[in-house]
């Protein structure tokens, strides 16, 4: 195994049995997970996806439909610019990264300036009764970052700078513009690996990392932000100024209380890294399994690992993990050694933080450019590498121990992927480790109530090539029902609202838990119009 290709998504989609996924934390989507800083409205049609909304005007707005003029004049207020259909620009304004979602025709996406245009959509949102949704980097899982009304993209809002251990982030910067950024001054913040993820909506849903059980979730670091709320007003918050409001944007999910425009983080150090590439044959799936959960959320806060179980529609198996260490080789080696079924194959590396995270995210040798979308709309790059896909997912949280009898159920489940899945298709499980300083705050602390897991488990299906719809996509997501049907005996019940899921019944206690209640009052307190409304939007108190 290598670093030749590393997301689990990049893994599937090449077919090659060679290399390790690595992360695909809020991966090229996931995601993270990832919805924008706050997507809020409609679904794409795909199987699963939940219906479109519309936004809620203000009791006291007067509602007058939006007229070609109205539109025209919108454009004249802003700072920024506003994309309307007939612009020749206007098909690749409103893709997301999924191309199942092309469908999605939004009558407007305006890439705002700054926080004054976000107040001015926002307006005309209320007054002429448009959904507003908000996008970063466009990788709901859902689509919910787009809609068929006014799309606010805060790509424009992208600059990265530090001072006294702390770091100011545009609402509208790629991880990978994080991830550079930062190592620029020998600091970073704990996040995902996808290089195109926005790192917003990342931070709204918690943001699970490569090196989160060292520093924590993306939300931890998080020590204030400037959001644009539903009746315009800018507002600056931390934990002393609309401290509920800040509580909420740690793990609340993006798309409920307003439009992010910047973020504010606590840095750490960009410490140089070792890493592995770990495999073993297929048969010894389920024992790895057992051993893997044993080994990796209980190991040192500096070690981070994934577990990947992967499968293609032509019957190959891949039984691989990623492994992460903030330290030497030497120790990493030392650490592996502890793994209760030693690896049939491994590689150990060692690089900066940031080329080991350019290797996290299937980037590795990369110029920053090219570890955008390509184009030339704000968040995308003309030099552009990365290539969008489509795929359904769903996730877990596992707060105990997978059995024997659930490990074996697991591996039964992937095998049929052959059998069920449509031809040219691909599909995995994969595992990623919780614990460390993850778990080490209470799970009231923050919005992110999911402090208990021992690893996040995340089931992935890559339509075939070409597919967005139809017989290769229902047979995707029957899979994918298939198998997280497979772990209900075993799982928690818990799921990670950065993989929001449209088939999620019982979603607000999964995504929340004993949370929900206080984010309900913070969205009556903050929205009471609900004008951020999408089909998974946390309900008014």
């Amino acid at each position: 195994m290598d670093e030749s290709t590393t997301t689990r998504r990049t893994v599937l989609r090449a077919g090659l049995l060679t290399a390790a996924g690595a992360a695909g934390l809020a991966a090229c989507s996931p995601a993270k997970p990832a919805a924008g800083p706050a997507a809020a409205s409609s679904g794409g049609a795909s199987p699963g996806d939940a219906a479109p909304s519309s936004a809620r005007p203000a009791a006291s707005s007067a509602v007058t439909p939006a007229k070609p003029a109205d539109w025209t004049a919108l454009a004249k207020d802003l700072d920024g610019l506003l994309i309307r259909p007939g612009d020749s620009r206007y098909s690749s304004a409103r893709r997301l990264f999924q191309p199942r979602f092309d469908s999605l025709a939004p009558s407007g996406v305006a890439y705002v300036a700054g926080a004054q245009d976000v107040a001015t959509c926002l307006a005309f949102a209320r007054k002429h009764n448009v959904p507003v949704t908000a996008r970063s980097g466009g990788h709901s899982y859902a689509g919910w970052s787009s809609g068929s009304g006014l799309v606010l993209d805060v790509g424009r809002l992208a600059g990265v700078s530090t001072a006294s251990g702390s770091a100011t982030v545009g609402a509208g910067a790629r991880l990978i513009d994080v991830y550079t950024g930062l190592a620029a001054r020998g600091v970073t913040v704990p996040a995902g690996s996808c290089p195109t993820v926005g790192v917003t909506g990342l931070a709204l849903g918690g943001g699970v990392g490569v090196t989160g059980r060292a520093y924590g979730l993306t939300c931890d670091s998080l020590t204030g932000a400037e959001i644009v709320t539903a009746e315009g007003k800018t507002r600056r918050v931390s934990a002393s100024s609309d401290p509920d409001l800040f509580w909420a944007l740690r793990g609340g999910g993006g798309g409920n209380f307003g439009v992010v425009t910047s973020l504010s983080f606590r840095t750490h150090p960009a410490a140089q890294c070792s890493y592995a590439f770990l495999s073993w044959p297929w048969s010894r799936a389920a024992a790895v399994v057992r051993a893997w959960q044993a080994w990796a959320p209980s190991a040192p806060d500096a070690l981070w690992a994934n577990l990947h179980l992967l499968v293609w529609a032509d019957g190959r198996t891949q039984l691989g993990s990623t492994v992460n260490y903030l330290g030497s080789a030497n120790d990493l080696a030392n650490q592996i050694d502890r793994l209760g079924v030693a690896p049939a194959a491994h590689t150990v590396h060692t690089a900066s933080y940031l080329e080991t995270m350019q290797v996290m995210g299937g980037v590795s040798g990369w110029s920053e450019d090219a570890a955008h979308l390509p184009g030339s709309l704000p968040g995308q790059r003309p030099g552009g590498r990365v290539t969008r896909e489509s795929y359904g997912a769903r996730s877990d949280v596992f707060t105990r121990p997978i059995t024997a009898a659930g490990a074996a159920a697991l591996v039964a489940a992937v095998e049929r992927y052959p059998r069920t899945g449509p031809q040219g298709g691909s599909a995995g499980v994969a595992f990623d480790a919780l614990g460390g300083a993850i778990n080490r705050v209470r799970p009231g602390d923050t919005a992110f109530v999911h402090r208990n897991g021992l690893f996040l488990a995340q089931y992935t299906a890559n339509y075939p090539d070409g597919v967005v719809g139809g017989t290769g996509a229902d047979r995707s997501w029957s899979w994918l029902d298939g198998v997280w049907t497979a772990m209900r005996p075993y799982a928690s019940g818990q799921a990670y609202q950065n993989y929001i899921d449209p088939r999620l019944s019982g979603w607000e206690q999964a995504y929340y838990g004993a949370n929900a209640t206080r984010l309900r009052g913070v969205k009556k307190q903050y929205d009471p119009g609900a004008l951020f409304r999408f089909p998974q939007s946390v309900p008014l108190g």
